[in-house]
């Protein structure tokens, strides 16, 4: 099981991922089953924070596989290609695409991979060997 939306699990192959040109933490990604995600590492390293799939007139998902995915790098944009042909073009609001210092890019990413530390630590009371 790669993850679930609502329950249902998702387990189609991805066909391409592309990291964004602005923001270091965030890529996005698109599948055989022509869904559309976009993940930001320093939000939720687990899931995605967007999942689309485009819709007929009738409102049913159209399972078309997407092939590749681009960000735009001058405008709040995701380009994506599918197995007809057919190029899509996305609005990406709400997220970020303001150009930061390198310095912040990799403070970002490097939080987002951070883990938390667990090592276990004695607890007063426990018993000693």
């Amino acid at each position: 099981m790669c993850h679930q939306i609502a329950g249902e699990v998702l387990r189609d192959q991805v066909n391409d991922i592309e990291w964004s040109p602005s923001t270091s933490s965030c890529f996005a990604s698109v599948t055989n089953d022509g869904r559309v995600e976009v993940w930001d590492l320093k939000i939720d390293n687990l899931g995605p924070i967007i999942t689309y799939f485009d819709e007929d007139e009738d409102g049913k998902r159209v399972h078309t596989p997407k092939t590749i995915v681009k960000f735009s790098p001058t405008a709040p944009v995701i380009l994506t290609g599918n197995l007809n042909g057919q190029v899509d073009v996305y609005r990406t609001r709400g997220l970020e695409h303001v150009q930061v210092l390198v310095q912040d890019q990799q403070n970002r990413i490097m939080g987002a991979l951070t883990k938390d530390d667990f090592a276990s630590t004695e607890k007063e009371g426990s018993p000693e060997e």
